[in-house]
């Protein structure tokens, strides 16, 4: 009796288990996801998410960068994909500067209302070492 109620929770405890893996497995499926990037020379200068349901894709984000002469990202914008207005709809973007030594970053969300980047601005300063290797955030605003 003793036996078949353990073996019944061994049983219990592994489906339990397999559920548990199963579920975050499918919900960290990196195949949900598939990415396109367009490339100018070895400088990634766009790339766009598509959502994979069920083998067919889907538009989701898209990212374009832009560089300075030294191939370092100066600008990053995000789009969403509106499916009812068929159009990628702006949705934020970071300007990145350099300095000798430190780097200024800068976040704003696309305002719909005076279509511009002037929503959540949020700036932070990075200190960089002789090899130009980031030593901290020295200051955000």
């Amino acid at each position: 009796m003793k036996t078949n109620l353990i073996s019944k929770a061994v049983v219990m405890l592994a489906v339990v288990m397999a559920s548990v893996m199963n579920f975050s497995a499918s919900a960290s499926n990196p195949n949900q996801y598939v990415k396109n990037e367009e490339m100018t020379g070895e400088l990634i200068t766009a790339r766009t998410i598509f959502k994979n349901e069920d083998g067919h894709l889907f538009r989701h984000l898209r990212y374009t960068y832009t560089y300075d002469n030294e191939n370092r990202v100066t600008s990053k914008e995000a789009a969403k994909w509106d499916s009812s207005k068929e159009a990628w709809v702006p949705y934020f973007k970071m300007d990145v500067s350099y300095t000798n030594s430190e780097v200024e970053l800068s976040y704003a969300r696309w305002n719909s209302k005076s279509n511009a980047y002037d929503s959540n601005i949020q700036k932070s300063f990075y200190e960089l070492n002789d090899a130009d290797a980031t030593l901290m955030l020295a200051s955000t605003k």
